[in-house]
């Protein structure tokens, strides 16, 4: 049985999510920050009594899910295909999000794309020590930072994302930096005063902290500056938790070796899918 989660379910699908903690790191998050009754886009699969399957479906499109129970996989597409907003961007684990869209396709979805992802996490013992002991320390972003973050991170959806979600949505696309900007969550490099080095520090649990949007302007690329920024956040990150972690396209050989080079290790495998929006049926 699929079923809106509220405020009530938190302990049960924090319960659920615990088993994976790395995996669900992001629900997680989410969850602990009190989103249970406040987003609309949290449902569950329940056998009887017992939650069985967690799946949100964000304000964007975002979709991510956690499935212990196979039978959830038809009930979750058929729910999702019927929510008001539809899937756009759908992440996980592979072995959960490909029987998700083999039954949310059904439906009549289509991807622009479909990509594998290595899910990297490097802990304190594989980090390798910096050259002659220096460790680069990234700072916060301020706000009059704002462009510079809203260039890169619009430049960072189109090479990576293959879609330019500034060109939709210009203002909210900057509000939402911001706001990030103001939570501390955007970390820089600089260099003559320059963002030679950007990532967003983003979900985290007891076990991880989860990096996205690792940004180097392309004419300051090849010049050592993400592999120092890398170093430098998971040096800071790493003392106040076990691991850091982070996913890549396989196909970026050039990221996934700077990840590698580093003490990155391939925890698990992401499956991920962006939809037409324009071919799923209302």
């Amino acid at each position: 049985m699929i079923c809106g989660l509220g405020s009530a379910d938190t302990a049960e699908t924090l319960l659920l999510l615990a088993a994976r903690p790395i995996h669900n790191v992001f629900l997680e998050y989410l969850v602990r920050a009190g989103a249970l009754g406040r987003m609309a886009g949290f449902m569950g699969y329940k056998n009887g009594s017992r939650l069985e399957a967690v799946m949100l479906i964000g304000p964007l499109g975002g979709t991510a899910l956690e499935v212990r129970n196979p039978e959830a996989f038809a009930p979750l597409a058929k729910a999702a295909h019927e929510f008001p907003v539809q899937p756009r961007h759908i992440v996980g684990a592979e072995e959960i999000t490909t029987p998700f869209w083999q039954a949310y396709s059904a439906f009549g979805a289509r991807a622009k794309w479909e990509r594998r992802e290595p899910m990297y996490v490097v802990t304190a013992r594989d980090l390798p020590r910096a050259r002659a002991g220096r460790i680069e320390r990234l700072q916060p972003a301020r706000e009059s930072d704002l462009e510079q973050i809203v260039e890169n991170s619009a430049l960072q959806h189109r090479e990576d994302l293959k879609y330019d979600p500034f060109a939709l949505d210009p203002e909210g696309f900057r509000s939402r930096h911001l706001v990030d900007i103001r939570e501390q969550r955007w970390w820089v490099l600089r260099e003559r005063g320059r963002i030679v080095f950007e990532v967003h520090v983003g979900a985290e649990n007891a076990r991880t902290v989860q990096l996205g949007g690792v940004m180097t302007p392309p004419d300051l690329r090849n010049r050592g500056y993400a592999t120092r920024g890398m170093h430098g956040v998971a040096c800071q990150l790493l003392e106040r938790r076990p691991a850091v972690s982070l996913f890549c396209d396989e196909e970026n050989h050039a990221a996934c070796h700077l990840y590698e080079k580093l003490g990155f290790r391939n925890y698990f495998y992401y499956r991920s899918w962006l939809l037409d929006q324009t071919d799923v049926p209302g």
